[in-house]
């Protein structure tokens, strides 16, 4: 758009006669380039500028513009150093002491030190972002380039954790306030924000003071767009240079339109079907008895699903079926695992064995709106387990509401939800499948109250220990406990998928953030 501006007013002050076709001494020499420009639109605008005020994927991606951590996630999801060059762990696997990288600079000119790290830790405690800091127990400050961070026990995802932290100024918070730091940030990220207008764009320029290698884009700006199809239109006609989220029913019309292309990618977010595996009787059953307590028909709930037909059919082909419960490279991976077939007959089968031969009805409660054409695939799970005796109630809920609905797991006993995990599976099970009122921060979005106490103590074990390799193996056999016990059903991962000019050089990330200092504009 910039550029497109810059090239109109030039041919203007030639046509005026104005602007010489060369200076004099000068004929030959290359015109100077305009710096380069992209216009990104997004589904929302960013919550806050402030990146402790809330974790979230839009928010998360703007914020990473302006800050850095300790360390970031590269492409794949995997921490690296950032602030922090380097840093080891004690013998009592508990302190661990990160080297800082000297001579770093905030956006308006003041150093970074060791006491903004342990300001940040400590200012993060009292935010709706503290889970991040629920391992350490302190921060102490070695001198200017050093820091040890101590964590209450052995823990093994403090790097994965800090990998999620972005540094603000203790010096500039401490001067001007939360509020004005939020409207007006300043960080050691490769740009900073000229201008926030709320629900319409924020437009960033480089950091002058940045540290690492200055980004090949110079003008930024974002635009929230939050109806998808007027998103659609905005890249199709030029009026923005990228897009996030392109529709399932858009893609093929954004790969005929000449100039522009869809860049997929597998996505984190896994959608899988809660089971009340243990409860009986269960509340969105009307029997005496829950049948899902039986393994059996569990089992026959994931053979009356083909998978494969739902990508295929309700999803356009943009999602990857699966049995996983993460996705490769994370902790957790079962390397090898296939996708469960779809066989009717075995799973018919299977219900006779468990005395439910006749079938039973059951409420399946799902989001309408929340994730790509979720209330189709919602309907596609109850006409498949209706060909094996399996009536579905469908409930679909606004996206609004859908969260707090089945949050408690008082009204609800089959959900077909998501979640996108960033680090492992030990994440996810102490979120969603860890024993209710076992362990205190444990289990509080078990909707279905799934309790397995092998299950648990793998959890557990992995969490009490600072070896990422141990931990992953007791993830694994974690997995393989939740799997055989068909306490959870994965269905597919989303495909994420992007819309974008030809001349815009972008990858992919796993994390879904979309961050200019790693695209480029290749005319």
């Amino acid at each position: 758009m910039y550029r497109k501006f810059f090239l109109s007013a030039l041919a203007l002050c030639l046509i005026a006669g104005l602007v010489p076709l060369a200076a004099p001494g000068l004929a030959g020499e290359p015109a100077p380039q305009a710096e380069k420009s992209i216009v990104i639109g997004l589904g929302s605008d960013a919550l806050f500028l402030d990146p402790h005020h809330q974790d979230e994927t839009i928010t998360n991606a703007l914020t990473s513009h302006l800050y850095d951590g300790l360390l970031r996630n590269n492409t794949e999801g995997k921490p690296v150093a950032s602030l922090a060059t380097s840093w080891e762990l004690a013998d009592d696997q508990k302190t661990w002491t990160f080297h800082l990288r000297p001579g770093v600079k905030f956006s308006d000119g003041s150093p970074f030190s060791a006491e903004d790290v342990k300001f940040n830790v400590e200012r993060i405690r009292d935010t709706t972002t503290k889970s991040a800091v629920n391992g350490i127990d302190r921060v102490e400050v070695v001198d200017d380039n050093t820091v040890k961070i101590i964590t209450k026990t052995p823990y093994a995802v403090l790097l994965d954790n800090l990998a999620r932290i972005r540094l603000v100024s203790k010096a500039y918070v401490e001067r001007v306030g939360n509020d004005e730091a939020n409207l007006k940030p300043v960080g050691t990220g490769p740009y900073r924000c000229v201008e926030w207008v709320k629900e319409d764009h924020i437009t960033l320029v480089p950091n002058e003071h940045y540290w690492g290698t200055p980004p090949a884009i110079k003008n930024v700006r974002f635009r929230p767009i939050t109806n998808a199809a007027t998103r659609t239109a905005a890249l199709l006609t030029g009026e923005v240079d990228f897009i996030e989220d392109v529709p399932v029913r858009d893609i093929e019309r954004v790969e005929r339109n000449k100039g522009t292309t869809v860049v997929s990618h597998p996505g984190a977010r896994l959608i899988y079907l809660h089971i009340d595996a243990n409860r009986s009787p269960t509340p969105a059953i009307d029997l005496p008895t829950n049948p899902m307590t039986d393994v059996r028909v569990r089992q026959a709930m994931s053979l009356g699903i083909d998978r494969e037909l739902i990508v295929k059919v309700a999803l356009n082909g943009s999602g990857y079926p699966t049995g996983e419960l993460v996705l490769p490279g994370k902790r957790g991976y079962l390397d090898g695992l296939p996708v469960p077939p779809c066989d009717p007959e075995k799973a018919k089968a299977l219900l006779k064995d468990a005395g439910w031969e006749k079938g039973f009805k059951v409420k399946l409660d799902a989001p309408n709106g929340r994730y790509p054409n979720d209330a189709q695939v919602a309907q596609a799970i109850a006409s498949q387990l209706a060909k094996i005796g399996i009536t579905i109630d469908l409930m679909l809920h606004p996206k609004s509401v859908f969260f707090d609905y089945v949050r408690p797991g008082d009204k609800s006993s089959l959900v077909m939800t998501g979640w996108s995990e960033m680090i492992d599976l030990g994440e996810m099970a102490n979120t969603l499948f860890y024993s209710r009122d076992k362990t205190p921060g444990k289990g509080t979005s078990n909707r279905a109250h799934y309790s397995n106490a092998e299950f648990d103590r793998l959890i557990d074990a992995g969490d009490a220990t600072a070896d990422v390799a141990k931990r992953a193996e007791y993830l694994e056999e974690a997995a393989r406990v939740i799997l055989d016990d068909v306490g959870v059903i994965p269905l597919y991962f989303n495909k994420d998928n992007y819309g974008k000019k030809d001349k815009v050089k972008f990858t992919p990330r796993f994390d879904k953030q979309i961050l200019a200092q790693e695209m480029d504009i290749v005319e």
